[in-house]
């Protein structure tokens, strides 16, 4: 799957994400940078968040950073292996653990050994190959185990320097040294994100600011309070800035670990599927927690999730904003998921009418999950949005919360 409902709801599973993190060719601003200290600077941002310890590159020996590469190969998911084509700057050099300590395995150590200048070049190399490996071939299931079960730690992406590869010009260690940063060279930072879609109703343009109504509880992933209430909404959403910012009137944040009853609330999610951070605030910004789920992302959508959805019958329909013939979309997961349900209708030209959760309609509830949908106000839909940056700001409470509201 390529969505999250409801601006907040249900990513793929793990399996998912991985798949999503494979097929994305182009880097968001998240991940992507202008030069290579950029790059590295936002690669390192995202191993601090993550759930594996981390060590700086430099304090690893060449012979633990082999024992890692051999570690991350044996684990690597073959099913993930076969989405990255030939020419992929992601795909692995060696399909074994077999092929590398035949190969590849201690070229690090060996040229070094020959020159011993190159060994912090050569080692940065592999500290880079290990991340590749850790990004891009590890399913999420076998890194909770190589952290909780193996001890991994990773080492910090360096910088990749150019003069490195002048240096040791038609040499093994120039080689190593290029070809093992295929990885940051991948997230050289596009002008705008390139998901495929053509932004063309009933995909959603590249940027909307649009206004409407949730019905159901909010933070529907911390519990049902709320639910047979509604309120306003306010959302701020960006494709090209992977980053949404969802208002409600009435939100539960004692759900939360904050205050009684309802009060106003923003939820902050940046970043694309595999990858997402989200924040639940309170509109006073008195109370931060962050919402990025362990086995599941907080996401926002991509324009053209409705590809990915079964086109039904049209039928007649009326919401807070719009009353005639409708075009249904429905989706259905596995018993295993969360969120079981959902459903999204359209006008037949392709404007969004109401997105919902835990069921095929508001009257239609179905599965498992809480019931919950919104009603969008066409109105927003006239002219796509141009939004600044500052929007999608982290606000200063929640870049220095500890406390979690996870989706599970």
């Amino acid at each position: 799957m390529k969505f999250v409902l409801l601006t907040a709801g249900v990513a793929a599973a793990m399996k998912g994400r991985d798949r999503r993190r494979a097929l994305q060719t182009t880097q968001t601003d998240r991940m992507g940078g202008a030069d290579s200290k950029e790059i590295a600077a936002k690669i390192n941002a995202a191993l601090a968040e993550g759930e594996a310890p981390v060590r700086a590159c430099a304090t690893h020996a060449l012979h633990e950073l082999d024992a890692l590469v051999g570690l991350l190969t044996g684990a690597a998911d073959p099913a993930l292996d076969k989405l990255y084509d030939e020419v992929d700057s992601r795909r692995r050099k060696l399909a074994t653990v077999t092929d590398r300590s035949e190969a590849h395995y201690s070229e690090a150590r060996r040229l070094a050994a020959k020159d011993p200048e190159a060994t912090e070049a050569l080692r940065d190399a592999s500290c880079a190959e290990v991340l590749m490996l850790w990004a891009h071939h590890v399913a999420e299931e076998a890194k909770e185990s190589l952290v909780h079960e193996h001890g991994v730690t990773l080492p910090t992406m360096p910088t990749y320097n150019d003069t490195v590869v002048d240096t040791y010009k038609d040499t093994d260690v120039a080689q190593v040294y290029a070809s093992s940063y295929t990885c940051q060279t991948g997230h050289g930072m596009q002008a705008a994100s390139d998901t495929g879609s053509d932004h063309v109703l009933p995909h959603w343009p590249k940027e909307v600011h649009y206004t409407g109504t949730g019905y159901g509880a909010y933070p529907f992933w911390q519990g049902g309070e709320g639910s047979g209430g509604h309120g306003p909404i306010e959302v701020w959403w960006s494709e090209s800035k992977a980053a949404e910012k969802f208002y409600h009137e009435t939100c539960y944040l004692d759900q939360a670990g904050y205050g009684t009853g309802s009060t106003p609330c923003y939820h902050l999610m940046t970043g694309p599927l595999g990858s997402a951070k989200g924040y639940l605030f309170s509109a006073d910004e008195k109370f931060c927690c962050i919402s990025t789920g362990k086995t599941e992302d907080l996401a926002p959508p991509q324009s053209d999730f409705m590809d990915d959805m079964t086109v039904g019958s049209t039928y007649n329909v009326s919401t807070a904003y719009y009353t005639g013939e409708a075009i249904w979309y429905t989706e259905t997961l596995g018993s295993s998921e969360a969120v079981t349900a959902f459903w999204y209708a359209t006008t037949p030209e392709g404007l969004p009418l109401q997105q919902g959760e835990g069921g095929y309609g508001p009257n239609r509830a179905s599965g498992r999950g809480i019931f919950i949908y919104h009603e969008y106000n066409l109105t927003a839909w006239a002219e796509p949005a141009d939004l600044d940056a500052s929007i999608f700001e982290v606000p200063s409470i929640c870049q220095s919360t500890s406390k979690k509201c996870q989706f599970p």
